[in-house]
């Protein structure tokens, strides 16, 4: 049984500790990165919240920003954060909350939050073996525009979702 869901902005002093303890490795770079990336507008983090407890993040990205450790950047990336598009760089949902519907509660808050910035599209990279997020992508209405190997993970096939606001 799950407690109450609530997706709202992050909170840094709030909610870095919480999150620290449910991110691993580059995740957690994402959050020590993101933090001034959101205080000049640039990004958005949006925290879903079980009774007071982190149990998923949503980082999307509006402007490309060299601090935010692309390594190395891609013209995708730096495409996806320019003009109309906005880049959800990471969806994270703890393994105990999966298939509750807390992704598609964060997926529904960045969406409204980027097209209420004046965003047109939202675009994203998901591993081309993470069944679980593509049924997710594909049920709320995402569609598949292509498969890379990005220079960022060149072994791993990825795919390109994008999302008409």
């Amino acid at each position: 049984m799950t407690g109450e869901i609530t997706v709202r902005h992050i909170d840094f002093g709030r909610d870095v500790g919480p999150l620290m303890s449910l991110l691993t490795g580059r995740d957690r770079l994402r959050l020590e990165h993101c933090e001034p990336a959101v205080r000049a507008g640039d990004c958005f983090v949006f925290v879903a919240d079980e009774d007071g407890a982190a149990v998923g993040w949503a980082v999307v990205h509006t402007n490309y920003r060299d601090d935010q450790d692309w390594s190395p950047p891609d013209e995708d990336t730096k495409a996806f954060q320019q003009g109309d598009n906005a880049y959800l760089e990471n969806i994270e949902v703890t393994a105990r909350q999966r298939s509750n519907g807390v992704g598609r509660l964060l997926l529904e808050a960045a969406q409204n939050e980027a097209k209420r910035l004046g965003k047109k599209l939202l675009w994203l990279h998901t591993s081309e073996n993470n069944v679980k997020a593509h049924s997710l992508f594909d049920r709320e209405g995402w569609t598949v525009e292509r498969s890379v190997y990005p220079p960022w993970k060149p072994t791993s096939k990825t795919r390109v979702y994008r999302k008409v606001l």
